[in-house]
């Protein structure tokens, strides 16, 4: 168990690093050596990467639903107008 959170966190550092060091160049040859952590990369890239698609669709969702509130509801009518003042031509 203890193997597979050691491995993870070398995954991890290695995904999540901007800038490329001896650790990970190291790691890459380790993935040269060992096929079977190449796929574990790939599917943790996978992971975050359906990660991030959720939480953009996530956050679009809030942005429209804040759109639909400001931009459609009575309460708010005053605001929307000033919006609108401001890209008239």
């Amino acid at each position: 168990m203890k193997t597979l959170l050691n491995e993870l966190g070398l995954i991890e550092h290695y995904l999540l690093s901007d800038r490329k060091d001896g650790e990970s160049f190291l790691f890459e040859a380790k993935m040269i050596l060992e096929p079977e952590l190449k796929e574990q990369v790939y599917w943790q890239q996978k992971t975050y990467q359906a990660v991030r698609d959720y939480g953009r669709k996530q956050l679009k969702n809030e942005i429209n639903n804040i759109h639909e509130t400001l931009f459609n509801t009575e309460a708010h009518q005053s605001f929307r107008q000033k919006v609108m003042r401001l890209f008239r031509k």
